[in-house]
């Protein structure tokens, strides 16, 4: 496994290859808010042979830089993955995204259609179809809303004020207590304070960033939506309303896959589940 910095525009993201060069196209995965490349470490090893696999942490997490003055809207994101695939030599992938990364994916999916050749999206959040869709939970818009007092607190402080709202995420609450220490460790630095604050900004300015992605047609490849059947982002109208959006934006082409006893966290909770549905997915 070999890792790298690769620098977009003054701002470098942290990023490693997985795997071997085989026949089928690369397989990139894409982490979501406040937790980084390390969310799929379970998930690399099961996934199927002969892919190379690409993963990356979004600006602002993991060892990528801290944003700036770079936005982290899902647009900006999504802009800068598609630079990364550039840069890489990736011509053509297959893009897995969790969280906020599945919003990402979508959009990269929707702007650059001759670029994925299938498409995941688990457990997704900011994935709307509609100027009027709830983006956020309401413990998530509480903690958003207090960004103008974290950017004064302490960083730790913020990460622990992070760390409780997140920790429902997981349907095991000691071993998220044990992640949620690891991808929040670079928030606890004023930088990363700093960061973590931009990011819930930006949360809310990404209300309109997939409406596009999500209109019928929009999406041109084969796609699988995976769902936490815990999910405490999803309840059950919102993930019906999905599933109608990204049945019409793929003209029928998706899959919609439960897993039982799975929160929001479904690299971590069931790797071997998702690696397998990752292997029905390339087969369609």
């Amino acid at each position: 496994m070999r890792g790298e910095f690769v620098d977009l525009d003054g701002v470098r993201l942290y990023c490693y290859a997985y795997g071997e060069r085989g026949a089928g196209h690369p397989i990139v995965l894409v982490h979501g808010t406040f937790t980084s490349s390390s969310l799929w470490q379970d998930v690399l090893r099961l996934l199927p042979k002969g892919h190379r696999v690409l993963v990356l942490d979004l600006l602002g997490h993991g060892r990528s830089d801290p944003p700036g003055a770079a936005a982290m809207t899902v647009a900006a994101h999504a802009a800068r993955l598609d630079h990364l695939l550039d840069i890489m030599g990736v011509r053509e992938a297959i893009l897995v995204g969790h969280g906020m990364g599945a919003a990402v994916a979508a959009r990269v999916a929707h702007e650059q259609p001759e670029r994925i050749a299938h498409l995941m999206l688990v457990n997704p959040t900011l994935l709307a179809g509609s100027a009027n869709e709830a983006l956020l939970n309401r413990r998530v818009r509480r903690v958003a809303s207090l960004v103008w007092l974290f950017k004064r607190l302490s960083p730790a402080w913020v990460a622990s004020a992070l760390h409780s709202a997140l920790l429902p995420c997981f349907a095991h609450r000691d071993s998220g207590a044990r992640s949620l220490d690891v991808y929040l460790k670079p928030f606890r630095l004023k930088d990363g304070r700093d960061a973590a604050c931009a990011q819930l900004t930006a949360l809310g300015q990404s209300r309109g960033d997939t409406i596009e992605a999500l209109a019928p047609g929009a999406i041109q490849c084969p796609t699988a939506l995976v769902l936490g059947e815990n999910d405490p982002f999803l309840n059950t109208a919102r993930s019906e309303r999905l599933v109608g959006w990204l049945t019409a934006a793929t003209n029928g082409a998706l899959s919609v896959h439960t897993l039982p006893g799975v929160a929001h966290v479904a690299p971590e909770e069931a790797p071997d589940r998702l690696s397998s549905l990752v292997s029905e997915l390339i087969s369609r």
